[in-house]
């Protein structure tokens, strides 16, 4: 089915003020019955209800975190952050807190808190008095964080001012307190614990200490700063050597030179000068002088003279005594060469082993440093420890709370509740809604039952008797001027319906509409609708009209075929013809007698509408069948209020069987004949007529 949708400015306002008020202003006694009533019941409560009094306290949760010294704090502050501000609402609220507030200021003994009331008597919840008062109590507890701000004020309800504002300030002085207990049991927990683990830490020190010690004993690694390390012994014999090196080849060279020397002729004159010896040096000058002598001998004497003979064999021996002396030389510079390359091959193998314990040494400095290490790492702790230790045991009454009261809670001089000021506004407002609502609806029921009684009709379905009647669809006024004929009545309607002026006839017309449209079943358009009276053809035509009229506002396409008496010449017409009063498409068909039950068709080429009304004849006329008319949707008959009634029933249950009754509707249209005194109203009337 196409949606029934109003557009453009043909769409009529959902709420109509001039009805509305009329409503009101009939109702009016009625509303100003419900304010009266409301406003006398408030006073009764104001008359006995106890005053209820409310002190406030206000906290200020400071970010900042004040330091007496640069030590860091155990406990630290609340912080600025908006989250750890509101859950403070809930530690105030917390059922710890108000416990010991509730004990500390004797609330279980307290006539307004130990009060079951009647409820509790009734439930028999006397066992668990101590549990109902504490509740009691803690209803009356209000905190709540002003805004996004740190303040949280903190108030309590009494019977009593004094007590209210006791009670408020005994919550916050147990939560300030509370705070600082917190902070101080900290440092007092913290402190135990460091010093439970001081002995253990010292004992870690102690044996990592002794293992670093024990390890280098074993090792042989010793103190860099003592000069006894292998690598300071690996050096120091590497020097030797080297100096053990240049010695022997000193001595190497010296006993090759004289090696040589030895060899060369004269042998001892060389050897003097590589090597110096006061024997040697005494042979060597006895030579010369013998040998002088002997020269100067040989001159004066002859060769075979005795004492030349004598000279050459005291040089001889001489001679003799320098080689023998320049063999000893010779040997002792060999046995010193000797002593010096074993030398140089002790201190060499001495070079070797220490290499091959510094080695080792290497690989036992890495588990050394880990020792050391685990030492460093414990000494660290122990060190941590000890400063912490004394830190928080110096910090004992230097921490300041965070929160602090900015306002304490005074005995207020007005009671929180109940507040006439508020009460009687608010029972006059709902009063007089409540009579407004009354006024606007208080008609609506009895005119609907004075309908129901007028046309006698039950909802579809049920049963009247041992038949079934048709749904009503309510009452209809039609614009109009007395005296119009029916085209102006029609131009009229179409007017109302496009002027503003007209809401309440559009918004009537829709409702109209709608509530057709709901008795339709889907299927492919065109649905076909029956319109039909009683009596007078025009009170169909009207009816029809306005139906056809709201369809088309609603955007649907529509199709008027109005039938007539057989007979009538020049009535009936082959093509679609625009009505000039209605504006909508229309055509015009005979109602033929003795149809024998055959039902109306409607031409092919005429399907392209959404909706066809058709107008037949009143249903009292002879020949009208409603089998004619058994390919309709829905039939509709209107009635005016004065046949409305057992004629109305009457005419219905001779004309229609009971399955036509199902798929039938009656509306009751009543045309609003406005007196008119201007003759030329009159005049343009009739001539329209």
């Amino acid at each position: 089915m196409t949606a029934l949708a109003s557009t453009g400015s043909f769409l009529p306002p959902l709420f109509d003020v001039g009805d509305l008020w009329a409503r009101l202003w009939r109702g009016r006694w009625r509303v100003s019955a419900c304010v009266v009533a409301a406003l006398s019941l408030a006073l009764l409560y104001l008359a006995v209800t106890t005053p209820t009094y409310t002190a406030t306290a206000s906290l200020l949760v400071d970010p900042r975190d004040a330091r007496s010294t640069q030590f860091e704090t155990v406990l630290p502050g609340i912080g600025a952050d908006s989250a750890a501000v509101a859950s403070q609402v809930f530690v105030i609220e917390s059922r710890d807190l108000l416990m010991r507030v509730f004990e500390s200021q004797r609330i279980a003994q307290d006539p307004e808190f130990a009060d079951p009331g009647i409820l509790s008597f009734l439930t028999g919840a006397g066992g668990r008095e101590r549990d109902a008062i504490f509740r009691r109590f803690e209803k009356r507890v209000s905190v709540e964080r002003a805004g996004l701000t740190y303040v949280i004020k903190v108030g309590f309800k009494s019977r009593s001012a004094q007590k209210a504002a006791m009670i408020a300030n005994a919550i916050v002085a147990r939560y300030t307190a509370g705070l600082a207990g917190e902070r101080e049991n900290a440092n007092d927990d913290v402190n135990a614990r460091l010093k439970g683990r001081l002995s253990a830490l010292q004992r870690n020190v102690a044996e990592a200490e002794r293992a670093v010690a024990e390890f280098k004993v074993r090792h042989e690694l010793l103190d860099p700063a003592a000069g006894g390390t292998l690598q300071s012994q690996i050096d120091q014999l590497t020097t030797q050597v080297i100096d053990a090196r240049a010695k022997a080849d000193a001595a190497r060279g010296r006993y090759e030179q004289a090696v040589a020397a030895e060899r060369a002729q004269p042998g001892a004159a060389r050897l003097s000068e590589i090597v110096s010896s006061v024997a040697l040096d005494g042979l060597r000058a006895d030579y010369n002088q013998r040998a002088a002598t002997m020269a100067n001998a040989d001159t004066v004497y002859q060769p075979h003279h005795p004492t030349v003979r004598r000279l050459r064999s005291e040089l001889s021996r001489t001679k003799a005594l320098m080689a023998a002396e320049a063999g000893r030389i010779t040997r002792e510079l060999k046995a010193k060469q000797d002593l010096a390359d074993e030398a140089v091959e002790v201190l060499e193998t001495k070079v070797v082993e220490m290499r091959a314990k510094s080695q080792a040494a290497d690989a036992a400095r890495v588990e050394l440093r880990r020792l050391e290490a685990k030492a460093d790492a414990a000494r660290t702790v122990l060190d941590d420890v000890l400063k912490r230790t004394e830190e928080t045991a110096q910090m004992r009454g230097l921490q300041l709370s965070e929160a602090r009261v900015i306002g304490v809670a005074s005995p207020p001089v007005q009671p929180s509740w109940p507040t006439p000021a508020l009460v009687l506004p608010v029972s006059a407002a709902i009063g007089f809604l409540a009579g407004c609502g009354l006024a606007v609806t208080g008609g609506s029921p009895r005119s609907g039952r004075a309908e129901a009684k007028l046309l006698n009709v039950t909802p579809r379905g049920s049963l009247a008797g041992s038949q079934v009647v048709p749904v009503h669809l309510g009452r209809y006024e039609l614009p109009g001027v007395a005296g119009m004929s029916m085209p102006a009545r029609m131009r009229a309607m179409r007017r109302r319906l496009l002027h503003p002026s007209g809401a309440v006839f559009s918004r009537s017309t829709l409702q109209l509409v709608r509530r057709i449209v709901a008795r339709l079943e889907e299927h492919p358009a065109p649905y076909m609708l029956l319109v039909s009276s009683v009596d007078s053809p025009s009170e169909a035509q009207l009816t029809g009209a306005m139906i056809g009229l709201g369809l088309q506002q609603a955007g649907q396409k529509v199709l008027i075929v109005e039938f007539v008496k057989h007979g009538r010449s020049g009535s009936v017409m082959a093509g679609v013809s625009v009505n000039g009063a209605s504006g909508l498409p229309t055509i015009v068909r005979s109602l033929a007698p003795g149809t024998n039950g055959r039902a109306f068709t409607l031409e092919a080429h005429l399907d392209g509408f959404d909706f066809i009304l058709l107008l037949a004849p009143p249903i009292g006329i002879a020949g009208w069948d409603a089998a004619h008319f058994g390919s309709v949707d829905l039939m509709l008959f209107t009635f005016t209020p004065a046949d409305a009634g057992a004629r109305m029933r009457d005419q219905l249950r001779r004309a229609l069987r009971d399955s036509d009754m199902q798929r039938s509707a009656t509306l009751i249209v009543a045309i609003d004949d406005e007196p008119c005194d201007n003759p030329a109203i009159k005049e343009r009337s009739d001539a329209e007529g």
